[in-house]
């Protein structure tokens, strides 16, 4: 295999373990990481590329894809997977700069990279969206990230301009190990019929079927 694959949130647990997945079958995978200037970080793992990212840069988002291409000559998946907030404290004791971080770097960052994204996948593409497992409640700002992630997610895969085959996967599970095996399960069958559709996975189950997984066509 030597598809070129994007994947954001290299930083979570997903992120890792799905990275690892993808360059055990010879995918070429370029990982953005959160950082104030777009720089270019050779690593001793063949076919692993490290781009910094400054996610609150329209211009960055821009480099990367640009990078992306220059280098490989293609894109063919991407992954955007959702970073949960630092800042998760309640809302009457959030500061002004806590709010100004996540709208830009956890909000603006993911808008600003997927509308680089849309036009270099090919038709027969791919772009999964990610809400990773979650431990506790999540604080007001926090849940305006998570809300903002699966509500501008919905709408992209819904818009007609999406060419790729496109999917949103949330986890309900802490089994990182079995939920990035049943992502790349669901990249590989790619079924049209359950396309644009959130999946939930939940541990022991099939992936992605079964009692205890939900699954609903999206709305506009």
């Amino acid at each position: 295999m030597d598809e070129v694959v994007l994947v954001t949130g290299s930083e979570s647990l997903t992120g890792r373990k799905l990275i690892e997945k993808l360059l055990s079958r010879g995918c070429r995978v370029v990982a953005p990481v959160a950082g104030k200037e777009t720089e270019i970080s050779e690593t001793e793992t063949p076919n692993l590329t490290v781009l910094t990212w400054n996610r609150s840069s329209w211009f960055s988002a821009k480099t990367i894809l640009r990078e992306i291409i220059r280098r490989n000559g293609k894109l063919d998946a991407a992954w955007i997977i959702h970073q949960a907030p630092t800042v998760n404290v309640p809302f009457s004791e959030a500061s002004p700069s806590d709010a100004e971080l996540i709208l830009e770097q956890h909000i603006k960052g993911n808008v600003a990279l997927v509308r680089e994204v849309l036009p270099n996948l090919p038709s027969k593409g791919f772009l999964g969206f990610v809400r990773p497992h979650k431990a506790g409640t999540l604080g007001s700002l926090a849940a305006m990230s998570d809300g903002a992630f699966t509500s501008f997610a919905t709408g992209v895969m819904n818009e007609s301009g999406t060419r790729a085959w496109s999917a949103g996967f949330s986890n309900a599970s802490p089994d990182a190990e079995g939920f990035t095996t049943a992502l790349l399960s669901r990249w590989d069958e790619r079924p049209k019929k359950l396309e644009k559709r959130w999946f939930r996975y939940t541990e022991g189950r099939r992936p992605f079927s079964g009692p205890s997984i939900t699954d609903f066509p999206l709305r506009g």
